[in-house]
């Protein structure tokens, strides 16, 4: 079943894989509306880890409150909400 927005953190992924940080933040950014509020999450998801992977951990904080508002047990953001 297709759900609206998954090509879009489809293509974040790559950019991501990509080491194209930057790119796949935006793409997030500019279409996080056009994105189906059921995976929502995982495109937030995703631009956490690209935030994470560019060496930019106020950035990563800020996309792990994010994600924390719907899952803050998912340990990967934990790191980013628990130490200051």
């Amino acid at each position: 079943m297709y759900v609206q927005g998954e090509e879009i953190i489809q293509k974040s992924a790559s950019l991501r894989g990509q080491k194209e940080f930057d790119e796949a933040i935006k793409l997030i950014e500019e279409n996080i509306d056009l994105i189906d509020p059921s995976i929502r999450i995982n495109a937030w998801i995703e631009a956490f880890k690209a935030a994470e992977e560019s060496g930019n951990p106020s950035l990563a904080k800020k996309y792990a409150q994010v994600v924390a508002q719907e899952n803050p047990d998912l340990p990967s953001i934990k790191k980013y909400l628990y130490n200051e």
